[in-house]
């Protein structure tokens, strides 16, 4: 029996699914051709969707039912209760996902401005416990998110 690993890549144009060893180049039904951003696993797509639901979360009147934890550095902290209430709005609210800020598509990471001040956020996967990454990212009930605010200088 062959022991290769196959994921379920998705067009990121079509939404037509397809396994493969590796990430496709194109796709069998629209004919896009692209880069590997364009044809994630439907696990990216899974954590992308959850990732965005945590963050919305912080400014839901109902917050959010995923297990998770915000923080801010110091520095952050530092600016005043003002700075740090805009902080979370704009991770909360951020859809400006590039390769650059987002190479592997999930949405884990952002870049924002605050007051005229780059900020980062960024979102780790730990397992329950908060001792190790999560055993299986997608499945919030072995998952715990941890949003970090800070300032580039802090990284």
């Amino acid at each position: 029996m062959n022991d290769v690993a196959f994921a379920t890549y998705v067009c990121g144009y079509c939404g037509a699914e397809q396994s493969a060893q590796v990430s496709p180049r194109t796709c069998p039904r629209c004919g896009h051709f692209g880069p590997e951003r364009d044809f994630p696993t439907r696990e990216t797509l899974t954590i992308r969707e959850q990732n965005d639901r945590f963050r919305a979360g912080l400014v839901s009147p109902t917050g959010c039912p995923l297990p998770g934890t915000v923080v801010v550095t110091a520095g952050v902290r530092d600016r005043g209760r003002d700075f740090e209430t805009e902080a979370y709005l704009a991770a909360a609210t951020d859809t400006a996902f590039t390769e650059d800020n987002d190479p592997w598509g999930d949405h884990g990471f952002g870049v924002v401005e605050v007051n005229g001040e780059k900020l980062f956020w960024k979102i780790d996967l730990y397992d329950r416990a908060l001792e190790y990454g999560s055993p299986e990212p997608t499945d919030p009930a072995r998952t715990h998110r941890v949003l970090t605010i800070l300032f580039p200088s802090e990284y």
